[in-house]
């Protein structure tokens, strides 16, 4: 059959560049970051694979304590070099960060629930979606609300960026070991509840914004 996550990332990363010749803007940005997600997924997932045969640890202990560390700084990478090269807006930087670890996910989901095929259930799938694809997501937005401010507090960047991957990194490897464990539910459950007041602290943090700028432009 070849390498299959090669050829799931093949048939989902051929629609999404005949998209970029479609949409415009910042559609097209997050589009192009959700490939980028994915490509890291497919990059993540060979070097897992390599490191597994190389060291002497078995899978559980792998995906519990080292892989959420390399992710998250693969991950991390691509949202990087956009806040230098690009300079984007906080509002576009969020999305696109986000954008990042969503298409990680997906590809993510589909190599598991792929490889497990005779088994898997759609309540299986559910509980991916909800849990891996919320927790990536978060993890990259997380990392992107650290860079947002090299513009402005570069100090704050340096320290807030490396804490921020910190925290995803350990949200990362808490959220894979009770999903490993007996407790699967709580570890869905887990970045449901932290999308609450994340989705709260950024609509506040928007409407302030607004408002400094009326004053400003008044």
């Amino acid at each position: 059959m070849g390498n299959l996550n090669l050829i799931l990332f093949v048939s989902f990363a051929l629609p999404l560049f005949i998209s970029f010749f479609v949409c415009k803007g910042r559609v097209r940005a997050a589009m192009l970051f959700f490939f980028i997600g994915m490509a890291v997924c497919l990059f993540c997932g060979e070097l897992s694979a390599i490191a597994l045969e190389l060291l002497p640890y078995d899978k559980q202990f792998f995906s519990c304590n080292i892989a959420p560390f390399f992710e998250e700084l693969f991950k991390a990478f691509p949202i990087l070099v956009f806040v230098f090269v690009y300079k984007p807006g906080r509002r576009m930087l969020y999305e696109c960060s986000v954008m990042v670890g969503i298409g990680f996910a997906i590809l993510e989901n589909a190599f598991i629930l792929g490889g497990m095929s005779e088994t898997v259930s759609l309540l299986d799938a559910l509980m991916r979606g909800l849990g891996a694809g919320l927790m990536h997501g978060l993890c990259t937005l997380a990392v992107g609300y650290g860079m947002s401010f090299v513009h402005t507090r570069r100090k704050l960047f340096r320290t807030g960026t490396v804490a921020m991957l910190a925290v995803a990194t350990v949200y990362h490897a808490t959220y894979n070991t009770i999903v490993q464990s007996s407790h699967l539910w709580m570890g869905v459950l887990l970045p449901v509840i932290t999308l609450v007041p994340v989705l709260i602290l950024m609509d506040k943090t928007e409407n302030n914004r607004n408002k400094n700028n009326n004053k400003n432009t008044n």
